[in-house]
């Protein structure tokens, strides 16, 4: 069975443009703005797709995941069938619709430039919000409206637009809110045990340092699955680090949640692995280290003398 050209394989939209192939016809490129960009390198999962589209079982769930993953990459996203589940199991979707409802408000304070101005959601953005359809989104907007977040919405061309009112805002400030109480600070990077050193002696001891705790998830007991465990220890958390050193997917897609949800990001990368970042976040101002002693240091001052330890 063959893909149609003109329907996205993950989610079953229209696509503005066609599907791509190369190397003979054995990768399929694609370009969505629901899913974002991928490609499609094996037989077996292009198969699996073609079927899911003649029965019109759209993969929503992936089409989230991809479309977060693509957000924090500058390259496509490689889907095959031997990642696919993994792929998808890297997001986790909430299942507390006050959650969801607390993302939308973030969503909203990064595009809000002032009081009472309208704003503008394109329902391309729907699976960054962790939703899956209009109907999803449609349901969530009505509840911002009975919790007195939004006044009345409407749909416009390709786009929700309203105007966020003072609770809303008033949630926004405290969803903003650094978490003060919270002496934990979760670290996001490889797992390469030739790293352990930088994080055990640098990242840990400077942590340490200034009086909080550092959290590094296979390093933690639990009993949950390891992606909801992430996404709750982040959100427990101070700040997040983030070294980006062996260029790990998992790194971005835990800074990008860390962002999402309000919390300060310190990004850091070992100084021979800085031309492998992404261009979309290689503006920031990174600690580039090249032996555990100065890195540390480097970090401690960072904490200190951005007032993330008070």
């Amino acid at each position: 069975m063959d893909l149609q050209q003109n329907i996205c394989p993950i989610c079953h939209r229209e696509l503005s443009e066609n599907l791509r192939t190369s190397d003979y016809g054995n990768i399929v490129h694609v370009v969505c703005a629901y899913c974002g960009n991928f490609k499609i390198t094996n037989h077996v999962l292009l198969d699996m797709l073609s079927e899911r589209q003649q029965k019109n079982e759209p993969d929503m769930d992936m089409s989230i995941a991809l479309r977060h993953l693509s957000s924090m990459a500058a390259d496509e996203i490689d889907l095959k069938y031997e990642n696919y589940e993994k792929i998808k199991g890297s997001i986790q979707i909430p299942s507390d619709p006050l959650e969801v409802l607390d993302l939308l408000m973030l969503y909203c304070g990064k595009k809000a430039t002032r009081f009472n101005v309208g704003i503008t959601v394109p329902k391309i953005d729907i699976p960054l919000l962790y939703v899956h359809d209009d109907n999803d989104m449609q349901a969530l907007l009505e509840m911002a409206q009975e919790l007195e977040y939004i006044d009345q919405y409407h749909s416009e061309q390709n786009n929700y637009v309203f105007t966020l009112k003072v609770k809303g805002w008033d949630r926004i400030i405290q969803l903003r809110k650094v978490r003060p109480e919270s002496k934990q600070v979760f670290v996001a990077m490889s797992f390469n045990n030739k790293l352990d050193e930088i994080y055990h002696q640098g990242i840990a001891k400077a942590v340490e340092q200034c009086g909080l705790i550092p959290i590094r998830i296979d390093l933690v007991d639990f009993n949950d699955e390891i992606i909801s465990n992430v996404l709750s220890r982040i959100n427990q958390s101070r700040f997040l680090i983030a070294d980006y050193t062996d260029n790990r997917p998992g790194v971005y897609f835990e800074t990008g949640y860390a962002i999402g949800r309000g919390l300060p990001v310190i990004y850091c990368c070992r100084e021979s692995d800085k031309g492998y970042i992404h261009f979309d976040i290689n503006h920031y101002k990174f600690i580039h280290w090249i032996d555990v002693s100065d890195f540390k240091t480097e970090l401690v001052k960072r904490i200190t003398n951005t007032g993330l330890n008070t």
